[in-house]
Parts: C-alpha cells; structure tokens; sequence
C-alpha cells in the first residue's frame, strides 16, 4: 500500500512550475489530479492472495505471538480490501500489543493505542457478514484488554454479549465459542477476577472443540491461584508472574507468609531447656550493618523486604560474599527449595530434616543425589508442598523458573503444615 501511495505522491510533483504566478493553476491541478487520496487497492496477484486468506494467516500468527509477522499479513489484506472488517480488528489488536511494549516513549505509545482504537472502530463499522462480525468481537474483547482502558471489562463484557446474540441468531457460529469464551477468561484473569475466569475455561473445556489445551493450561493455573488464596493486592499481581525475582519473593515472603512472626510464635524449648529465640531478635542490626550485607539493594524499591529477608537468614535468599543480593535476577526451583527447607526446619526446630534423605538414590533423571538442593526438594515434593516439574519423565527442573502462582500455592500449603507448631494461631 505504502508503494502505491508514494507512486500517487510523485506523480503529483509539479514538474517545470517555478514561477509564483501559476499558484492557482498548480493548486488546481493538485485538487483535481486526486493527490492526497487513498491509493487503489491492489490487484490480486495469486488465487490465495485475497483479504479472507491474509487476515487468517495474521490471526494465526497471532496465536504464535509473531506480532510483527501477523501485521505484515493484515496489511497485505487491507491492500486489497481497505474496508475488510477481519483485517481491520486483527491490525487493531496488533497495535493495541505494541503499545504494551516496555521502551516506548509516551508519545508513541499514545500514537500506537488511539491507532488500536480507530482501527477497531473501523472495523465493528465495516463488519457486516455475521462471520466477520464474530471475529472482530473476539478481537475487541481482546483489544479492551490490552489496553486495559476506562471500563474496560465493562466493554470487553458487551463485545462478549454482542458475539453471544450473533451465536444465537446463527448457529453455524458456535464453533466461534470456544475462542471466545477462552479470550473472556482472559479478560478476567487479567483483572485478577478469578472465579470467573475459571467459569469461561470450564466452558471452553465442556465444548472440547479448540482451545482446550490453552484453557486446561489456564484452569490449572487459576486453580492454583484460587487454592493460595492470595491475600493481599500485591500477592494477586504476583500470582501471575510467570518468573519471579529475588526481590519480588522476598516481598511476597514477608506480606503473605509472615515468617517474622511465624518464627516467634513458634518458638519452644529446645531439648538443653533454653528457649528458641527468633532470627529476627538475633540478626537486628544497625541501618549501616544491613547494608553491608547487600551493596546492591540501596535503590530498590523493595529494599525494606530484602533487608527483614536478610535479617531471618533464609537460606537461598542471602547475599553473595561479595554482599551482592541480585535483586532482580530470576529465583529457580533448586533455591526455592532450600529456602522452604530453612523455613521448615527453623519453625519445627528438627535439624535432622536437612539430613534426611541423604545417601538416597536420586528418583529424578536430572537431579543427582549430591546436588546441594537434593534433600531440600525431596523434602518438599515428599510432603506435597512443592511440585515436581513432569513426574512421568522423573524431572525435578531445578534450574527452571518459579511460577508466581506456584510460589503462592506452596506458601500456603507450607503455612498449613506448620500450623501445630505454631501457638495462638
């Protein structure tokens, strides 16, 4: 298209007209010689390149989040048809995506997002066929949701009732409902709605024709989620956080999981009679101290949850030798597995837990028995509060990241488990 328009321009440059008298007769010429209109569309130059074609390969593209890609596609459909409804919402969803993308300047991503929001209004205009206008109503559910605008749940919500009446209305639709009730989901998974969000999964799953691989992914996930029970706003962002930082686990840490007061209301004698005393009262130290345990946390924003984190002494979360916490470096599953440990053993005071299946042969293909984290994730996955990463293949993945909804999950089965040892809880 930009070929085409650019050919119209140059053909519209005044050739030989360099005397200022002859203003009226050159700006005559330009309005009559169609400068400035949009250019023809182009010819098809392949049985297959035809607008329907293109716009289905930009949503399968979508799908593979080849955003670039897809919009190479509907541009190629809007080439030969301007108007075709399918291309115009898919394009729409495009922008709306890189308007998201982390690095933009403001301007460009105010440009990007009123560019989603004209393009979608072009295309629930131009819609007419009950085919197109399902697709671009599956496309605006998901366009509201990305831009996340005033409303627009509310919005995403009437996008989603108006695809229902076209389904009522046509029954050969149906087959639309699957994708659309999973994108609904997700307009309510991403508004940490997730009762509902489980509710369009389960639709998706009872329909069993697409999507349910990518809705059964996503039931498990809010199952998850619905089982920690997150308890505070911060935990609900964190639940979808699909790698989570050092710094954001030490926060979630402290919010959901207490382990300051976990720690001295667990207290009990030990087997000399002398009192537990909590790591809390132990570690206290000056402002100039607790830096000097982590160099490299002075600016953060969580820096207040580092430093109580560094204070408890919870294995797999302290700073380095050289006093170097990396705050926002990825925690994997072999340390959050020490780190419950820790938690474990501080709480019901039984050291022999650290030692306990040392000497055993490793059940796992990539975990060996003397890895330093062995005992630590047998411990865990033994009793149930951490999962292992495919118990068909007998992998543990210990270098994978850990997914925030996991991390709430075992927070609080852990939590569950050492309620016995707590008092007054």
């Amino acid at each position: 298209m930009s070929s085409n328009r650019n050919k119209n321009q140059s053909l519209c440059k005044p050739f030989g007209l360099n005397n200022s008298n002859l203003f009226l007769t050159l700006l005559a010429f330009l309005i009559f010689s169609g400068c400035g209109k949009s250019p023809e569309p182009r010819k098809r130059q392949g049985t297959l390149d035809t607008p329907a074609h293109h716009a289905l390969r930009g949503q399968d593209l979508l799908k593979q989040k080849r955003w670039n890609a897809a919009e190479k596609q509907f541009d190629s459909a809007l080439e030969l048809n301007p108007e075709f409804a399918p291309a115009l919402s898919g394009k729409a969803l495009v922008k709306a995506h890189q308007s998201g993308q982390p690095g933009r300047k403001s301007e460009r991503v105010e440009a990007l997002r009123e560019e989603s929001r004209d393009l979608l209004k072009e295309s629930l205009i131009h819609a007419e066929s009950p085919e197109h206008q399902i697709r671009v109503r599956i496309d605006a559910v998901q366009v509201e949701t990305q831009l996340k605008e005033d409303d627009w749940l509310e919005q995403a919500g009437d996008h989603y009732g108006e695809a229902l009446e076209l389904v009522e209305d046509q029954p050969a639709l149906r087959k639309r409902l699957p994708e659309l009730n999973f994108y609904m989901g997700e307009a309510y998974l991403t508004a940490r709605a997730f009762a509902d969000a489980s509710g369009h999964y389960a639709k998706v799953l009872e329909l069993n024709q697409s999507f349910t691989r990518e809705a059964d992914r996503q039931q498990t996930l809010v199952q998850k989620i619905v089982r920690a029970q997150p308890g505070s706003p911060y935990a609900k962002e964190v639940a979808l956080v699909a790698e989570i930082s050092r710094a954001d686990l030490s926060a979630l840490l402290i919010e959901e999981f207490q382990p300051e007061n976990l720690y001295m209301r667990g207290a009990k004698m030990d087997a000399s009679g002398k009192k537990f005393k909590s790591p809390v009262k132990k570690f206290k130290t000056s402002q100039t101290e607790k830096m000097a345990e982590a160099t490299d946390i002075e600016d953060h924003p969580l820096r207040a949850d580092i430093e109580l984190v560094l204070q408890l002494k919870v294995r797999g979360l302290e700073a380095n030798p050289q006093h170097l916490f990396f705050p926002n470096r990825r925690i994997t599953r072999a340390e959050y597995a020490l780190m419950l440990e820790d938690i474990l053993i501080k709480v019901t005071q039984d050291k022999g837990l650290s030692t306990k299946f040392l000497g055993d042969r490793s059940p796992w293909s990539d975990v060996r028995s003397d890895a330093y984290y062995y005992n630590a994730a047998r411990t865990l996955t033994s009793r149930g509060i951490l999962e292992v990463r495919n118990a068909v293949r007998g992998e543990f993945g210990p270098d994978d990241p850990v997914h925030g909804s996991d991390v709430l999950l075992s927070l609080r089965l852990l939590k569950d488990e050492l309620k016995s040892y707590v008092r007054g809880s």
